[in-house]
């Protein structure tokens, strides 16, 4: 009988210890990978760190109940989804796609594309930078929020050092690309700037190792536009841009480099803002 007992007490040391080893067996993260513990990070944990006011978040101390799946439309990116809005019925999301920066033997670099919604009209876009040192994330910067046509972002690819995108442009974000050509325009007043305002889009090339950003190139959608009474009109350029827009579709400048940019920006200013008076009438001399 006592030996049964000593028996059943090793047994039951053994059983502890076992659990033990289990419990403290913790999978261990491959840089690169974005992870915590063996896991990808949370969505809820990069949304908390994109909201905080400190820039960092410690991961071993971030719990949450919110489910973090695969994002079935998006595939690469995590999503989670937070309490349905009980007036608007939608359900509030934050999803992101990260991407690893070059490898320097340190804290470890990833840039993210995040898109998410807390009740705004249309999915927000963003791009961060962060920096990973074991259990602690940490926020580098971020870039400005976009959404739809107005800055939203597609066509997100890593090459070595360098982070390539593109944002989609209403037409008054097309001219605002154009550094040296100031306008004071208004969004939908002046000109188009609604979701389905989609004219063309920017192409950017970041590279992670230098922190400089640089416009590539401007694509135009190919799709000629027409001036629909009651909507065109709305807007006191509209009319004017489409034309100038359609010109150039019509020769074939669909890509734009930055300087082609500027040209068309200068040329808007010069025929629809500020077009140039028309020449005096000169009377015939009298007889």
């Amino acid at each position: 009988m006592k030996n049964a007992k000593i028996l059943a007490a090793f047994a039951a040391l053994a059983l502890i210890g076992s659990f033990s080893a289990c419990k403290a067996k913790i999978a261990e993260d491959v840089p690169g990978d974005f992870t915590f513990h063996g896991q990808a990070i949370h969505p809820a944990a990069v949304n908390a760190l994109y909201r905080s006011a400190s820039g960092q978040i410690n991961l071993a101390d971030f719990k949450t109940n919110l489910e973090a799946r695969h994002w079935a439309d998006q595939p690469g990116w995590w999503i989670t989804n937070f309490e349905e809005d009980p007036v608007s019925q939608r359900s509030p999301f934050f999803a992101y796609v990260a991407f690893a920066g070059p490898e320097s033997g340190g804290a470890e670099i990833y840039i993210l594309s995040i898109t998410f919604n807390s009740g705004e009209m249309t999915d927000i876009d963003n791009i961060v930078l962060l920096q990973k040192s074991g259990s602690w994330l940490g926020l580098i910067g971020s870039w400005d929020e976009g959404g739809a046509c107005d800055g939203g972002i597609l066509n997100q690819r890593i090459d070595g050092e360098n982070f390539l995108y593109s944002r989609e442009l209403t037409p008054g974000g097309l001219l605002d690309l154009a550094l040296d050509v100031k306008l004071d325009l208004v969004a939908n007043e002046d000109l188009e700037a609604t979701s389905e305002s989609c004219y063309a889009a920017a192409n950017y090339v970041y590279n992670i190792a230098q922190d400089r950003e640089d416009l590539v190139s401007v694509r135009l959608y190919d799709e000629p536009k027409t001036d629909e009474k009651g909507l065109t009109d709305q807007h006191r350029y509209q009319s004017c841009f489409n034309r100038i827009f359609n010109s150039y579709l019509a020769e074939g400048k669909i890509a734009l480099t930055p300087k082609e940019v500027e040209e068309f920006a200068r040329r808007f200013r010069d025929e629809c803002v500020n077009p140039a008076a028309p020449a005096p009438t000169v009377k015939p001399p009298a007889l």
